[in-house]
Formats: C-alpha cells, structure tokens, sequence
C-alpha cells in the first residue's frame, strides 16, 4: 500500500488522487437495430433474446454474414457513376466471454452447412479429376511419341488423331472463410478456389498479432485489403513465380477482438494513415457479462426470426453468381439507386460536407466522413438485397435512409472510441513504466536505473523523459529534491512513485 504522505529532508508532501492517463471511454448510443430492416433487425434482437450477447455485436454478426451472401451476386452503382462491392468490413471489441463464437456459429450456420456439403463434393469431384488427369497424360504421352517416331521415320501417319483433348480442369476449392492469411496466401487460395470469400475470425488477435499484420508486411496487407474493398483486381508480379492477375474476387471482413488485442489496431498510426480504418465500420459495445440471467436454456437457431435469416442467406449462398470467362471471375449485377434515393444521396453529401468543415462535428474524422455516402449505399444495397433476394433491381430511398442512419451512427460510434483507441505514444510507455516500477517495487528511483535496465524502448533518453513527464503532471510521480540519495547515490533527478497505473 503506498502511503497518503511522503516524508523527505524534513518535508511533508501530501499525495493526491492521480489523473487519469486515458480518457474514459464514454457510454455508447444504442444500436438502431430498427434500421437493419425485418430480416435482419428482428434476427439480431432474438440472438441478443436469447445468446444475451450485446445488440451491437449480434447487428455486427448478422450484417457480416448478410455481406458474405450478397458481395457474390450484387455490386453498388454509386450515383457519381463507380461500381463498387458491396463488401463490408466490420470491426467489433468485445470482450472475452462475450459469446462470439455462440453468434457466429448460429449466423454462419448457413455459410458454414453449405460450405461442408460443397467440401465432401469437392472431394469426390478431386478423385475424378486426378482420374482423368492421369488418362490424358497417358493419352497425351502416347500421341507425343506417335508423332515423333512419324516424324523420325518420315512416315504419312496421322498423329493427330490420338490427341487427348482438353486437358480436365481442377475442380474450384469451396472453402469460403478465411482466418488470418497472408497476401501471398490469400492469392494463391482466390487462385484456385472460391471467388468470394469472408475473413472472418471471432478470436481476432489471430490476424492482429500474426504474421499479415506484423511489422513487415502491415503495410502492404492493409493496402490490399483497401483494394478489395474498392473493387480492384488483385495482381502479383514476383520474379520466382512470373506475374498473374486475378479479377472479379471479392472479400469482406468481420474481426472481433477484446479490447487490449483490438486497441492495437485502432490506434495503428498507419492502419488509419493509410485509410484502411476509414473503410470499416467498428463497433465497440458495453459488455453483457454479469447481466446475463436466464429463466431456461433456448437455443437461438429454433427461433423464426433466425430461420428466417437461414433461409435467405442459404438462397444467395446456393445461387450460381455470374462469372465472365472463367467460373472463379465474378461479374455482379450493378444495383442503382433510384431516383428517389438518388436525391437523398446528394443531400446527404452536402449535408456531411459541411458536418467536416473546421470546427463542426465531423472535422476531425475527415476520413470516415467522406466514405459516408458510400459506406450508406453499400449498406443500403445490402439491405436491399437481403429484403429482396436474387430478384432486386435497384435500391429505393427507404433502403437509403436506412442506410444513413446506420452510417451515422457508426460515425458516432468512432468519435466515442478515438480517445479510448489513439493513445499517445508517452501515454503507453508512461503506463509500461509505471507496471515495470510497480514489478519491482520501487518507490523511489534515480534515471540510469531505468535507462540501464528498465523496459526496452524506455533506454532512449528522449521516450523516458516523455514518459516521466506524464506520470509527473498526472500526480503518479513526485520529483524529488536535487541530491536525494538513492542507493548510495546522490542522484540530480530521481523521482518517488506515490501511485501506480
């Protein structure tokens, strides 16, 4: 226990409450649930009903799953005149114990079945493939020969009625989630595997603390991840493997993380300087823990809000998509706005144009804020399609407005997290300095303790002094008199712990 007073050279100095390093995260709006429409608002409320997870993280699971079926069949005809996915890429804190897994396995439920029944055909259809491989290689062989002993003893024989024919093509892969792949391993899968496809994980750290996303490749993982989104087609060119360019793929994401593991990434100066974030859509919900009571055991698949939503994805994940010249090459129908909407559209624009000039609401989530238009029409295309299967022709204003007002609440919901997930860099080491004392129990310390053996990056003079600085002005340190004897040391600067982070 740290004492109330401090004594030293005959002086009293009087501890007060520290302030707090970060600010508190503040309580979050509730999720309008009502705006995800029928299908999907009636499906999120029974699983928050009955798995007692928070509503925004079942909105999150039943959205994700919603993009999944649709990025393979629908793009969005923006009003300005692109064509872009309808891919979503959604973000969600939540903490461990949160039953993540509980909503994936009961929204995915859909994706998941049809993906096992297309895995067993996969393999029977490999077995034949391997099959009649090996007859058109020996089929093949045998021409090859014919023709060069035609061509040895300058015979008229016909050489080329033996040939093979087309060489049998290799059945497409169906595996459609993906958990924390590579770049290079993301290719090679889209290469020959299923064109559409959902990095989905409910253990997120996997992806945030793996290899895509480690020093070296961040970068590059994240740019490419903003190439899907915007539509691009994904190309390689290496000298080992020659150059190749795959079109008509499609990815959406829904990673969800406890707050330590996704705090990492919120607070990646590149991932928002690079724009990646900006094309998320991030949720962080107060959790349910504790709250949790029950009367009796149900499962969520039983209720018909869920069945519904089954019946719907399992329409669009068992429709053939259309494709262009190979069966891996999508080419989804274009969804435009209608002429309602399409008013809304440039209202909305202008509206959130002002909203970032300097000094009103949205200046300081510039990034965000400009793809909000896009971010409503991709969501409203969504919803458009879930409401209408495979038969939608065009997105109509009540889909917009929806899709607007969900948009906004996302903006929302960034601002509230900014402080909570940008931390400044002295803040972290302030806080490592503070656990590192605190192992050691040091109250009272000199500089060159820390900069000799202290933790890592606090051995540069200039992040220790940051560091000192914060736990000084927020009342976590005092600094001691000049010459106050440390270890037999008269030290110029030491400092006495008076509270630990």
């Amino acid at each position: 226990m740290l004492p109330e007073k401090i004594d030293y050279d005959d002086k009293t100095t009087v501890i007060w409450e520290p302030e707090p390093l970060r600010a508190p995260l503040p309580k979050a709006e509730p999720y309008p649930v009502e705006a995800l429409g029928d299908i999907l608002g009636n499906a999120a409320k029974a699983l928050q009903e009955t798995i007692k997870a928070p509503l925004a993280l079942c909105c999150q699971s039943v959205l994700a799953a919603a993009s999944l079926a649709v990025q393979a069949h629908f793009d969005i005809a923006l009003p300005w005149g692109e064509v872009k996915p309808l891919s979503l890429f959604l973000l969600t804190v939540a903490e461990s114990g949160e039953r993540k897994s509980s909503l994936d396995d009961c929204v995915l439920g859909a994706a998941k079945l049809q993906e096992r029944l297309a895995m067993e055909a996969y393999h029977q259809d490999l077995e034949q493939y391997e099959n009649d491989l090996a007859r058109w290689k020996s089929k093949n062989d045998a021409s090859l020969k014919k023709s060069a002993t035609a061509k040895k003893h300058s015979t008229s024989d016909d050489a080329e009625a033996e040939l093979p024919g087309a060489k049998p093509q290799v059945p497409i892969q169906p595996l459609r989630f993906v958990t924390d792949p590579t770049i290079e391993g993301l290719f090679k899968l889209l290469a020959v595997g299923q064109p559409s496809v959902g990095l989905f994980s409910d253990e997120g750290g996997l992806l945030i603390g793996g290899h895509a996303l480690n020093a070296d490749n961040s970068l590059k993982t994240m740019a490419r991840w903003s190439k899907f989104w915007d539509g691009s087609a994904f190309d390689r060119v290496r000298a080992g493997d020659g150059s190749s360019i795959l079109y008509g793929r499609r990815m959406c994401m829904h990673q969800q993380a406890q707050p330590e593991v996704m705090a990492q990434l919120l607070g990646d100066r590149m991932a928002n300087g690079q724009g990646f974030l900006a094309r998320c859509l991030v949720a962080w919900p107060e959790s349910t823990i504790g709250t949790r009571h029950i009367t009796n055991y149900k499962w969520a698949g039983n209720r018909p809000e869920l069945k519904t939503l089954f019946t719907v994805l399992k329409s669009l994940f068992e429709a053939p998509p259309l494709t262009g010249t190979s069966p891996q090459e999508l080419t989804p129908t274009p969804l435009k706005l209608d002429d309602d909407a399409a008013l809304l559209a440039i209202a909305s624009a202008n509206k959130f144009e002002t909203l970032m000039q300097l000094g009103n609401d949205l200046c300081e989530t510039r990034d965000r804020a400009g793809k909000a238009v896009e971010m409503a029409c991709r969501l409203a295309g969504n919803l458009a399609v879930i409401k209408g299967g495979m038969e939608t022709l065009s997105i109509n204003r009540l889909h917009l407005e929806n899709g607007l007002v969900l948009i906004q609440w996302y903006l929302a919901e960034n601002l509230r997290i900014r402080g909570a997930a940008v931390i400044p860099q002295a803040v972290k080491d302030a806080e490592s300095l503070s656990r590192w004392l605190n192992e050691r129990d040091m109250r009272i310390f000199r500089s060159a303790q820390v900069l000799r053996l202290g933790p890592n990056q606090l051995r540069n003079k200039a992040r220790f002094k940051c560091a000192i600085d914060e736990l000084v002005d927020n009342g976590y340190l005092i600094t001691n008199e000049p010459n106050t004897e440390i270890d037999g040391v008269r030290a110029r600067l030491s400092w006495t712990v008076c509270h630990v982070v």
